[in-house]
């Protein structure tokens, strides 16, 4: 029988474990709550011989993202993470790693950015800063989504750098069984890093140095479309999704789990009149109201989204040719414009001959406790939806905590 190495441990071990287990060769970290203990570990690890890596200790968000972009421009792995107010410091050089195409991995373990306690603004407030962006429901998934970062955001298709979100306090400081992958199998998984274009002295030639080279064309060498740096590195982000798949489906062959298809991960939507989206850890308790509505024969389903950036439109365009309502569960809001989760939606179904309704919750802002009872609700409101009954407002607050 297979020996399974398990652990119980918090979100922040759960993380530290991925940089670990990816072999990463510099990691800059300023520690802010709920972040901290990442690096913490990531510190005893090095103290104890397990891992090698040069770990910096910087002054600010601003400069710990500035030291990974370079690391990564000279060719080593790297690893930064952050939350809530330190994510929105290092929004500047953000546009510079991602514009570079150098493949840094980061953990922003959300707390909002009006408190200290969870919602998805701070990660949400980089959405133009062009890195992928994945969301995780639990500890066993920010594990293995670290080590699929490194492998999705070094492919040569890629080259992008990639976010990865999990609920600070709910996941961060909250133990689960997880298991630890086979260190061999994650090295046959995630080949060692090839930096492009190589700037070592040895590899360094002339035409390497222009601003993107090697990945982004020749946009910047003059005479070019000003437009082009912008048009390539979209366009970068929306080919990436067939990888993330691709990632996706060979960890599952490897290790035997997978999530979803990488994109999304549909829960008992075969037959469902009614979907509701969650993200997070939001999505663990909407498995729970959906089978109780199930169990009393109530048509609904769950997709919880994992990729935000690139948004897979063309899932939920299936989805919407299958179902009749969807109702969008929003744990951010872009102020005096709405839930960044309703509005892709929207978008993405627009054109649809004949699309579902679709209507808003925002919930879990500020920490506010998302419980089964007020999925129950969201999911009640959206099949009324389906059935063509009359609901109003279509974009709600969901009043929380009540009945359950």
């Amino acid at each position: 029988m297979e020996h399974k190495n398990f652990e119980v441990m918090t979100g922040n071990k759960a993380c530290a474990w991925g940089v670990k287990l990816s072999r990463v060769q510099v990691a800059s970290i300023y520690p802010v709550t709920p972040q901290t203990t990442i690096g913490e570990y990531i510190a005893e690890f090095i103290a104890k011989g397990e891992l090698n890596c040069e770990l910096v200790n910087a002054e600010g968000e601003l400069s710990t993202q500035a030291i990974v972009k370079a690391a990564s421009r000279v060719g080593a792995r790297t690893f930064v993470c952050t939350s809530g107010p330190g994510q929105l410091y290092m929004h500047h050089p953000m546009h510079g790693t991602s514009s570079g195409r150098l493949p840094v991995v980061m953990a922003t373990v959300h707390r909002g950015n009006k408190g200290m306690q969870p919602d998805h603004t701070d990660l949400m407030s980089q959405l133009w800063t062009g890195w992928i962006q994945w969301y995780c429901e639990n500890n066993q998934e920010v594990l293995d989504s670290v080590i699929m970062a490194y492998r999705t955001a070094e492919d040569k298709r890629v080259r992008l750098p990639i976010a990865i979100g999990y609920d600070g306090y709910i996941l961060s400081y909250t133990s689960e069984p997880v298991e630890i992958p086979d260190q061999a199998m994650v090295d046959e998984f995630l080949p060692p890093y090839e930096p492009i274009p190589n700037i070592l002295p040895d590899k360094w030639a002339e035409a390497q140095t222009r601003r993107g080279a090697g990945m982004m064309g020749d946009f910047m060498s003059g005479g070019a479309d000003p437009q082009a740096a912008w048009r390539i590195h979209h366009e970068a982000i929306l080919n990436s999704k067939g990888v993330i798949k691709e990632v996706n489906e060979e960890f599952g062959k490897r290790f035997g789990r997978k999530y979803g298809n990488g994109l999304v991960e549909e829960y008992r939507t075969d037959d469902a009149e009614a979907v509701i989206v969650a993200m997070g850890t939001i999505a663990s308790t909407a498995r729970v109201a959906i089978d109780r509505m199930r169990s009393e024969g109530k048509p609904v389903g769950l997709v919880k989204l994992k990729t935000f950036v690139p948004f897979p439109t063309e899932d939920f365009q299936e989805l919407g040719k299958r179902t009749r309502a969807i109702g969008m569960i929003d744990r951010n809001v872009c102020l005096g414009l709405g839930g960044a989760g309703f509005g892709e939606l929207r978008r993405a179904l627009y054109d649809l001959e004949e699309r579902p309704r679709i209507l808003g919750f925002y919930a879990g802002l500020a920490g506010a406790e998302v419980r089964v009872r007020d999925i129950e609700k969201m999911a009640e409101k959206t099949l009324k939806a389906a059935r063509g009954e009359k609901v109003e407002p279509i974009i709600e607050w969901a009043k929380l905590g009540g009945g359950e």
